[in-house]
């Protein structure tokens, strides 16, 4: 008879959590309402008993109104970098490359035959000398793109988006920028440090190709069938082949008022340094595979040592956003506050957040919760993911009979979840 009862005390707390997470993103979505914001949110969930997704919301898509599924596929911009900087470390464990071996050494050959030029003739003498291991950690003084507002990109998005922009626009177009600093002296942010990447994977992939035959899966994902909804964009086609969710785009940085995220080309999403599509489950399932006790491990201990070892970025707005940045990783906290009194071991979390047009998301593993997440929203205003995330950890300290007060309010959970047997 005991047994029986362990089994079901187990589906009834995974039940339950799941009600709960249910109940914290229906909250987000009525309070993204009252604000005026027509707010869509999934998150996903895997830890080692129990694997589930919830969504909230609806959108409006081409003109129909529906609520967004646990099906839908989501952007998650900067979510890509995990993935890109575990392609490199396979190859790292592999023997194919090293990370004190430079950047431009293994690029070079192919950004020459594919783009007539080399990382020195883009970049200077100094930022040729970065190695691998610097560029994967932002410490390569790589310009970025992103750095300028108002950049090309930004504008071609919302006033037509349909141009294909091929990666070695990015890449030129940041090139016309100082670097930060020279290689080792600095961290700093740099999304074109991660198409550069992609180059590297690219040239060991396909050495006689161009970069538009990279297979990012291939390289990064040892056993795709785990994260079955992921794919990389690469610059042909619209959004919308691999993309459910309509996205809005309202951050005013971008200038634009409010424009619909879905049928611009994939371009946009800058390639290796952006381009992950997918349901948030899945998202969860590689930071499980990657940070978590998983039996599918994507890299070796030594690798995974490497990226895990964070830094405080020292110039840029990684500086005054206090990034600690790994190698594809960053230390994020889920709280908008933390006082002396409170536990905030269920603030922190490793992974990487994600803003692109018209998207946000937050994704990673918890120590504290032994669990990976993933919790995406279609809007690039930032509040709305990082308020869900803050709510699920808070939400899961009560449903393990403890508070914590990180700033985002107390989720009431209803008491009519326990199950009497």
């Amino acid at each position: 008879a005991m047994k029986v009862l362990s089994t079901l005390a187990v589906t009834t707390s995974a039940r339950s959590l799941q009600s709960v997470f249910q109940q914290v993103v229906n909250e987000v979505v009525a309070w993204g309402k009252a604000n005026g914001d027509d707010v869509a949110i999934q998150l996903g969930w895997v830890s080692k008993d129990q694997s589930f997704s919830v969504a909230s919301g609806e959108v409006t898509d081409r003109l129909v109104r529906r609520a967004v599924t646990t099906k839908d596929t989501w952007l998650y911009g900067s979510g890509t970098k995990p993935v890109t900087a575990v392609a490199v470390m396979r190859l790292v464990d592999e023997g194919v490359i090293k990370l004190n071996d430079t950047l431009a050494e293994h690029v070079d050959p192919f950004l020459r035959r594919d783009n007539g030029t080399t990382v020195a003739e883009l970049f200077g003498d100094n930022v040729a000398q970065a190695t691998v291991g610097q560029v994967v950690r932002m410490a390569g003084g790589v310009p970025d793109f992103e750095d300028s507002i108002g950049d090309p990109f930004d504008r071609d998005v919302f006033q037509a988006g349909y141009k294909e922009w091929p990666v070695y626009s990015f890449i030129r177009f940041s090139a016309q920028q100082k670097p930060y600093c020279n290689p080792g002296k600095c961290t700093a942010y740099s999304s074109t440090g991660y198409e550069l990447l992609g180059l590297l994977v690219a040239a060991h992939q396909h050495p006689t190709g161009t970069y538009t035959d990279l297979n990012l899966t291939l390289a990064a994902l040892p056993d795709p069938t785990r994260t079955p909804s992921l794919q990389f964009l690469g610059e042909h086609g619209p959004l919308a082949q691999a993309l459910t969710t309509p996205g809005q785009a309202v951050n005013p940085a971008w200038g634009s008022g409010n424009v619909v995220v879905q049928d611009q080309t994939a371009s946009i999403l800058g390639w290796t340094c952006g381009n992950m599509v997918g349901r948030a489950q899945d998202v969860a399932q590689f930071f499980w595979d990657l940070l978590g006790p998983s039996d599918s491990r994507l890299v070796s201990d030594e690798s995974l040592a490497f990226m895990r070892k964070y830094q405080p970025m020292t110039t840029g707005w990684g500086k005054l956003a206090h990034i600690n940045y790994g190698a594809g990783l960053m230390i994020n906290r889920a709280a908008f506050k933390l006082d002396n009194t409170t536990d905030w071991h269920y603030a922190y979390y490793e992974g990487h957040g994600g803003e692109t047009y018209g998207f946000s998301s937050n994704q990673g593993f918890s120590t504290k919760a032994q669990a990976a997440f993933s919790i995406v929203t279609n809007t690039d205003n930032t509040t709305y993911s990082a308020v869900a995330a803050c709510r699920m950890m808070v939400a899961l300290a009560e449903t393990r009979g403890e508070q914590v007060d990180y700033g985002c309010g107390r989720v009431i959970i209803n008491p009519v979840d326990t199950v009497v047997v």
